[in-house]
């Protein structure tokens, strides 16, 4: 088991809070270069940008000014007259809403490339991987597993996800891995999941059937104490950019939808959570009557008992049919699927990744990396993703020939920011929405200059477009480099981590 403390972490998580706040002074190592140390101005001038707004009343704009103040976007227009306003050169740049990621296990990216779905044998040990890491992560490594892992979001033009937080077992690692993405800057959610308990670790040998049913542990009291002291410690604010969600226990198909009311679902919405992540599919065996997953996907059990709300986020859901995303049209559920991971699942018999139905059906729809362990970052490289998937099947072919451009990006941006509750703050450029912003360099050879902005980004952009990103008006990428972000430090801070958990990792035995 791992020797560090509640005291430890007290220790540390004080010692980073310090760094964040006195920038370079008194931090030492990866946390002096990871500390959001960066000075910002209260008002900041795009210059004459091409803007991709994903505004239906305002479409493409060229060579148009953006002013942004104390967080928000406050004028849209040419030749903005700013005063004090730092400027941003945009001319012959794209600006465009920053991306949002709807489904993504964040602190898995401290052991990318660890497994791959490139490699299908290795990758189907996904859950056991998990399960050992997990034992071996301390509150420390969850903290900058998280804190990485927002950085990426970032850096890759994603400025909102939701965190579906399923890695960390325990009040100190919660805490841990809430501030280091918080930390980051980004913006989304830090949904905890109210499940897991881990009675082993390095050096420990014990059935995987034990092992698993720790992982599949149906939410208890101290899960919830956990969740609240995440709450009034790190995630208080409630007008913050990074707010405090839950995700449902893995084991709550099958539970008596009255337990699924007092324990899990009513219990959130008793504590103010506004977002509530699921895990949805067909359970993987008959459930009776009267219990979540007895029908379909469970939609139908929670809407009849009064228990889906605009709070609902369901991820994955392949096999989720159109009469349930109706449902969950009917009462502002959202829905998100992982379109470049979900293409195994045709051959496992789970059918395709659901967006596009769900959106057709109503429901505010995005997409997700889902395990930033096993596929790329390049955010550009999901969106394309999400529409080739949809020619997997003759009726999503049919759809996708109705769409443009503007549909297969709007996944990211407007209709994403619905999709994890933010559509009223991001997802496109207009007056009075949060300054979530990414600008795009078309410099590079490769990238065009004729053609439509959305058909240009769609089909060229990459990740080394990108020249800045803000977040809530917070300027965090400029000229192409995360500002005050030493990313050799914490290539190194990785490795270590990678090297000393994995070692201690491959000393669990499950028989």
């Amino acid at each position: 088991m791992q020797g560090f403390t509640r005291k430890d972490f007290l220790r540390f998580s004080a010692a980073s809070t310090a760094a964040v706040s006195a920038g370079l002074g008194n931090a030492t190592g990866a946390q002096a270069a990871a500390a959001p140390r960066r000075t910002q101005s209260r008002r900041m001038l795009v210059k004459g940008a091409d803007l991709l707004t994903m505004d239906s009343r305002l479409g493409e704009m060229t060579a148009t000014d953006v002013l942004i103040e104390n967080g928000q976007i406050v004028a849209i227009q040419p030749g903005i007259a700013a005063g004090d306003a730092v400027v941003i050169d945009g001319a012959g740049k794209i600006l465009m809403p920053g991306m949002n990621d709807g489904h993504r296990h964040v602190w898995e990216c401290i052991e990318a490339g660890r497994l791959v779905k490139t490699h299908p044998a290795a990758y189907s040990t996904y859950q056991s991987w998990k399960m050992k890491v997990m034992a071996c992560l301390t509150p420390e490594d969850h903290y900058w597993a998280n804190h990485i892992g927002g950085l990426q979001c970032i850096d890759s033009g994603v400025t909102g996800v939701l965190d579906y937080a399923h890695g960390q077992q325990d009040e100190a690692r919660a805490l841990a891995a809430a501030r280091g993405l918080k930390d980051s800057g980004v913006s989304g959610w830090f949904a905890y999941q109210d499940s897991h308990t881990i009675n082993y670790g390095p050096g420990d040998t014990l059935p995987l059937a034990d092992a698993a049913a720790g992982r599949e542990e149906f939410t208890t009291d101290r899960h919830w104490r956990t969740i609240e002291k995440v709450m009034s410690d790190v995630l208080s604010d409630a007008s913050a950019p990074l707010q405090m969600g839950v995700a449902m226990s893995n084991s709550s198909y099958g539970r008596p939808i009255e337990l699924i009311r007092d324990k899990e679902i009513g219990r959130a919405r008793s504590l103010g959570l506004k977002l509530i992540a699921c895990h949805a599919g067909l359970p993987k065996r008959p459930i009776p009557a009267g219990c979540y997953g007895h029908r379909g996907s469970g939609i139908v059990d929670l809407h009849e008992a009064g228990l889906l709300g605009d709070d609902y986020h369901g991820s994955h859901g392949a096999q989720i049919t159109d009469e349930e995303f109706a449902l969950m049209a009917s009462v502002g559920a959202m829905h998100c699927s992982s379109s470049m991971g979900e293409f195994p699942y045709r051959a496992a018999g789970n059918g395709l990744s659901s967006h596009w139905r769900a959106s057709r059906a109503g429901v505010s729809t995005g997409i997700g990396i889902d395990v930033g362990v096993a596929l790329t970052e390049d955010y550009f490289e999901h969106v394309r993703a999400s529409f080739w998937s949809m020619y997997l099947s003759d009726e999503g072919a049919a759809e996708a020939a109705k769409y443009t451009s503007e549909d297969v990006l709007d996944y990211a941006t407007r209709l994403g920011a619905r999709g994890i509750k933010s559509g009223d703050k991001t997802g496109t450029i207009a007056v009075g929405k949060r300054a979530n912003l990414v600008l795009l360099s078309t410099g590079r050879f490769n990238f065009p200059h004729i053609g439509g902005l959305a058909d240009r980004v769609v089909n060229f952009a990459r990740m080394s477009d990108i020249d800045s990103v803000w977040v809530a008006g917070r300027l965090l990428k400029h000229d192409g480099q995360m500002v005050g972000i030493d990313w050799p430090a914490l290539k190194r801070r990785m490795t270590e981590i990678q090297t000393r958990v994995w070692a201690q990792a491959e000393t669990i035995t499950f028989t």
